[in-house]
């Protein structure tokens, strides 16, 4: 399809004869360290990215705002009061998104909820203000109430969440590790 679409474009644009294949890397969901004295990261970089869609610009602006914003106010503890607003305004729905996201990453249970978001436009808007992060939590409302409840069921997936990424770093160590030839 990005062959055709790239032929189709490619006079109006003025695209060469050899146009390079896009390339990715995986959108960092969470990060340790966000920032320390002196210094913080937002965006991606801080690990704002939204794990229903990969979508993240408006969170780096978002974030580089409110750097700026407790730099300007005071600069000494800048970074502490950054990760507190970090910690209150997009955790929560991040650390449930992340959650979720794994839940989903089971073929049979995905298939499952699927039937259930997709079966009315009620809950199709629901699951849409969900997963776009269209809540506001200062007036939460139905989407809101569901967020908050959903986190908190979904914590409960917390300990298969530990035991998953543990095997898949024991796997990545040991084909890092492993000799080739």
């Amino acid at each position: 399809m990005l062959d055709a679409y790239t032929a189709q474009v490619r006079e109006s644009w003025g695209l060469g004869e050899f146009v390079a294949r896009p390339k990715a890397w995986r959108l960092p969901m969470h990060v340790e360290h966000r920032g320390g004295p002196g210094w913080v990261v937002a965006g991606d970089a801080a690990g704002l990215v939204n794990p229903f869609n990969g979508e993240g610009i408006d969170y780096a602006l978002e974030s580089g705002r409110h750097a700026a914003e407790c730099f300007l106010t005071e600069p000494g503890t800048a970074w502490a009061a950054y990760q507190a607003v970090l910690r209150k305004e997009y955790d929560p729905f991040f650390a449930t998104a992340r959650r979720f996201a794994w839940l989903i990453g089971r073929p049979k249970l995905l298939q499952f909820l699927l039937g259930i978001a997709l079966s009315t436009n009620f809950t199709m808007k629901l699951v849409l203000d969900i997963m776009a992060n269209l809540v506001d939590m200062e007036h939460p409302g139905l989407a809101g109430r569901s967020l908050t409840i959903g986190g908190k069921a979904l914590s409960l997936a917390d300990p298969l969440l530990v035991r998953s990424s543990a095997k898949s770093k024991a796997k990545a160590k040991a084909k890092a590790t492993t000799p080739v030839g």
